[in-house]
């Protein structure tokens, strides 16, 4: 009966060490590790071996209880079973090993159902990672296959080999008692508070404490938790105080100088992908990515402390159209049900008489993303089948150049006043562009900004053609983006990862080209354009105007279970499961913490109330 304790034990251990190699190979991975000194690493693996002793006993329970029920079973048959069930949760580990490598280092945390919500629509998601190095993703993935299948199975024909018989009713119960003590380093030890993600956290270095995380176990919860909507895991004040909190950031409407020389121009919403402030030269960003939206910030209403409510596409999306903030930890377009409650500047335009129509180059079925269209009641949606293959490149859809092209055409025979809105996709992951290389690099970092480019040489060209057309003179057209990008890589400093451009230009812009430091949200977008087309705002609850002088400066951003806070000479970034800041700018007080706790609180509540 002493092998089949050891077996139990070795096992155990077996898979200890494999998740602590497989800590070894994130760090190698992942650039921020460059960060971090020798002490606060030794602190990674000293703080992270909880998780994986505690991932380690549930890998190690399946084989365990094998072992403890069938003491009379021939050892042939146990080493095969045993086999099996390792090889398949060797599949797992290593699936997760593999995945979450690159999913951190494109999005800053680790894997959980986030993407699973996406496999709906496989070749937009196949898309997304078309960056990453498949061929050496699945290459390390093979070889942990291997070197896990060999090392385990020696390990079991070793022990089982020394198996003998024994008696079931004496064996069977005490071999249960040792499944049972694995419960000690599942929940962590026998303090009150079982396993979960604070317990590893142990320094100001939030990717010190990502990198403590074992991700299998990070996984694991996450898809048992992940899609669970029922109560409110933001609820930081007694009833009522978050509200308070918040009042002063929603002041009574003022009145407001008019831009515009019209309250029914043509409006055209250009939501360009990735359009992050760090590839515009006037922004502190890099010279020479953007040249021609450089040259028509001159010649309009110039936004510079816009920032993008969250780090997805739909978030982006659901932000700018429907004036809701991102949520920490969900999604809400993915969610039609909930989605369809929200008000949106589609349904807006269209009760003031406009022809309304949404323009994008994929396929509008990726997250859910077609049912918040139609809810938006657009007249006309073009999509990736309206364009030709031979436009298409090869992951996503129909460039953005030809995209512009169809707007133009359909434009000419579109019955005015219109409300146009057009989400680009060329500088979307992997980055392929239909022009010559401009800026030179195989890198990740090179290839997005030559996408970049190429999508500002796009708009520039459309620009020069609209000002041509006979609506132009009555037309309203707003640039921004869907979210920031985590390149070019500038500083360190996270919030410059949600620091978005934001213009308005256009015949019917009456106002003197000018630049606005208001700070600001895309969440903001909806209650500023309607207000100048003097069109009911209310129900955009969180949109507050920015040509208010009155309005407070402030914007929300909300990233994968943390915030940010942008006010005026100060930031920070909170992280939700440590309950403390990983980033900050400037002088934060307790209050502005505070303010963004209650805007998570109050947002989320919203969010569940739908």
């Amino acid at each position: 009966m002493k092998s089949r304790f050891l077996l139990i034990l070795v096992y155990f251990i077996g898979w200890t060490v494999w998740l602590l190699l497989s800590r070894v190979l994130f760090l190698i991975y992942q650039p921020q590790t460059q960060q971090l000194d020798p002490s606060t690493i030794l602190g990674v693996f000293a703080n992270g071996l909880r998780m994986d002793l505690s991932t380690a006993g549930y890998l190690t329970i399946l084989p365990a209880l094998l072992i403890a029920i069938s003491p009379g079973l021939f050892p042939k048959k146990i080493s095969t079973t045993l086999r099996v069930i390792t090889f398949v949760e060797l599949i797992i580990v290593s699936s997760v090993t593999v995945a979450d490598l690159e999913v951190f280092r494109a999005w800053g945390f680790h894997l959980d159902v986030t993407p699973l919500h996406f496999l709906k629509s496989p070749r937009e998601a196949a898309a997304s990672v078309a960056a990453s190095p498949i061929l050496s993703l699945v290459t390390l993935f093979i070889g942990m296959l291997l070197v896990g299948s060999y090392f385990f199975n020696r390990l079991i024909q070793q022990f089982v080999s020394q198996f003998e018989p024994v008696r079931w009713w004496i064996a069977t119960p005490a071999l249960l008692l040792a499944v049972v003590a694995l419960i000690l380093p599942i929940r962590g030890g026998f303090q009150l508070a079982p396993m979960n993600v604070s317990t590893v956290y142990f320094s100001p270095i939030a990717f010190a404490n990502y990198a403590a995380v074992t991700p299998q176990w990070n996984f694991m919860q996450s898809c048992l938790e992940g899609n669970k909507y029922g109560t409110n895991p933001f609820a930081f004040f007694e009833k009522g105080q978050a509200s308070k909190t918040l009042k002063s950031l929603y002041q009574p409407v003022a009145a407001h100088q008019p831009v515009i020389s019209t309250i029914r121009p043509n409006v055209i919403v250009i939501v360009w992908e990735s359009f992050t402030a760090k590839s515009v030269a006037a922004l502190g960003g890099r010279t020479g990515i953007t040249p021609q939206f450089e040259k028509l910030t001159h010649e309009g209403l110039f936004f510079n402390q816009f920032y993008a409510s969250g780090d997805r596409s739909e978030k982006g999306l659901i932000a700018l159209l429907s004036g809701f903030p991102a949520q920490a930890t969900a999604s809400i377009m993915t969610l039609p049900a909930k989605a369809e409650k929200l008000p949106t500047l589609g349904q807006q335009f269209k009760k003031a008489g406009y022809q309304t129509s949404f323009y994008y180059g994929g396929e509008t079925e990726f997250a859910n993303i077609k049912s918040y269209l139609f809810h938006n009641q657009f007249d006309r949606i073009v999509s990736k089948t309206d364009f030709r293959p031979s436009d298409w490149n090869s992951k996503w859809g129909a460039h953005d150049h030809i995209v512009y092209n169809r707007i133009l055409s359909d434009l000419s025979k579109t019955k005015a006043p219109f409300f146009v809105s057009f989400f680009t996709l060329s500088s979307h992951e992997p980055f392929e562009v239909p022009m010559k290389t401009v800026i030179t690099g195989s890198d990740e970092e090179s290839l997005f900004l030559n996408s970049m480019y190429y999508a500002d040489q796009s708009l520039g060209n459309f620009i020069a053609q609209a000002k041509k057309q006979p609506w132009w003179s009555n037309t309203l057209l707003i640039i921004t983006a869907d979210h920031g990008h985590r390149l070019p890589v500038l500083t360190s400093d996270r919030v410059r990862d949600f620091h978005i451009p934001m213009l308005w230009l256009g015949g019917a812009l009456k106002a003197t080209p000018r630049v606005i430091d208001q700070i600001g949200s895309q969440t903001d977008l909806a209650s500023t354009l309607l207000r100048q087309l003097n069109l009911d705002a209310s129900d955009f609850k969180w949109s507050r105007d920015l040509l208010n002088s009155q309005n407070r400066p402030f914007a929300y951003f909300a990233f994968n279970n943390g915030f940010g806070i942008v006010q005026p000479n100060r930031h920070l970034l909170f992280d939700n499961t440590s309950r403390q800041l990983i980033s900050s700018g400037g002088t934060v007080h307790k209050e502005d913490i505070e303010l963004g706790e209650a805007y998570e609180e109050e947002s989320y509540q919203d969010f569940l109330n739908k």
